[in-house]
């Protein structure tokens, strides 16, 4: 649908990340299920070019959102902590458990302030190092493709 020497941009995780490699399941652009199909930029570009586009630009550094390890805390103290009254499960939580969550998930805030403290001390190397966690690709539409 884009007309010859239009522009099409395309955003997407980098799974060439240091992020990816450090923290695995625990990264957040791993989400699941809005990320189903994680591709390297090689790959990208050579299906772009198989397609009749030129690419005109690839940027690592702009897209990059400091939140990588806060994420990574969230995540895996969510999977530590007791069980949450989720629709999705079979019994509720007992009132007990209720309590037990929400006082734990309040003892968690240092943690979480910690990584987020980490996330923006470490920001100014993401964009001169791997630890960015998006991949921006802009691409002209060749004249000659069908």
């Amino acid at each position: 649908m884009l007309r010859p020497g239009g522009h099409l941009l395309i955003e997407v995780p980098d799974p060439e990340s240091r992020y990816a490699a450090l923290l695995g399941k625990w990264w957040v652009s791993y989400f699941q299920p809005q990320h189903l199909h994680f591709i390297p930029q090689d790959n990208l570009c050579a299906e772009l070019a198989a397609l009749g586009y030129t690419v005109v630009a690839v940027d690592r550094r702009t897209p990059h959102v400091p939140l990588d390890l806060t994420a990574a805390c969230a995540l895996f103290l969510g999977h530590c902590l007791p069980a949450a009254d989720s629709p999705w499960r079979t019994k509720t939580p007992s009132d007990a458990q209720r309590r037990l969550r929400r006082t734990l998930t309040h003892a968690s805030a240092p943690a979480l302030l910690a990584a987020r403290s980490a996330d923006r001390l470490l920001a100014p190397l993401a964009s001169r190092d791997r630890l960015r966690q998006r991949l921006r690709v802009i691409a002209r539409r060749n004249p000659d493709a069908g």
